[in-house]
């Protein structure tokens, strides 16, 4: 994601450079984490038969101290590699409740939405090592505006949410919501720009490699968001 978790690897210089494989190795390891956890989350609420209300409640939670750790990762980088681990499982429950949901109705969207996410990340690796995509200061400044306006959105459907309700259209299945739904995607997959620029930046400005953790889970976090606008274009589509 566009976010200050990218931003801040770019600071510190280091006599000990982080490297651009080790930053692919961190975010391999931590997709997979995260692919563990939500499966595993997935599959203990099937087989224990949990209440719709628990699986809310366990990914609300899990959203706000994966909020809170990337908060604390940002402003103490040097302890991003012990941070990074919980935060991934975190993560992976929240998807795992996500796909949950969305299953119980559309068994085919989870697994779709999976390729979908990283088929989109591959083709926008491809756009970025063509050039075909310039990241400029003014394409930063603009994306980052949509995704904070775009975070603002989620945190007030979040405070409907806590009431039993929800923001009109925006989150529905209708035209209105397929049309928001498909403009996050746009601006969750440009986002992954920010964030492949910004490990070349950091490279080329020799960052410590503890920095390593930093940009990975910053591109964990916009592949787990661009995952979950999947899912719901998904289920609209099939409602």
């Amino acid at each position: 994601m566009a976010n200050p978790i990218i931003s801040r690897a770019e600071l510190a210089v280091s006599t000990t450079p982080m490297t651009v494989k080790g930053v692919i190795r961190k975010t391999s390891f931590l997709l997979g984490l995260t692919t563990l956890s939500g499966v595993g989350f997935f599959g203990y609420c099937l087989a224990s038969g949990v209440t719709s209300g628990f699986v809310s409640v366990a990914a609300l939670a899990s959203i706000l101290v994966a909020f809170v750790l990337s908060m604390v990762i940002i402003s103490k980088p040097h302890i991003a590699k012990t941070l990074a681990i919980p935060y991934a499982i975190l993560e992976g429950i929240v998807i795992g409740a996500i796909s949950l949901f969305a299953s119980i109705k559309f068994p085919t969207v989870a697994p779709t939405a999976l390729v979908a996410t990283f088929v989109t990340a591959a083709v926008m690796l491809a756009l970025y090592r063509s050039g075909v995509i310039k990241v400029s200061q003014k394409f930063r400044s603009v994306m980052m505006s949509a995704v904070i306006a775009i975070m603002l959105v989620y945190l007030v459907q979040i405070g409907f949410s806590l009431f039993g309700s929800s923001l009109p259209y925006l989150f529905s299945g209708g035209v209105v919501g397929i049309g928001f739904s498909l403009l996050v995607i746009v601006i969750a997959s440009l986002s992954l720009l920010l964030d492949f620029d910004s490990v070349e930046r950091a490279y080329a400005a020799g960052v410590d490699e503890s920095y390593e953790w930093v940009l990975s889970v910053g591109i964990l976090s916009t592949l787990v968001w661009m995952y979950i606008e999947f899912v719901r274009l998904l289920r609209s589509l099939q409602n």
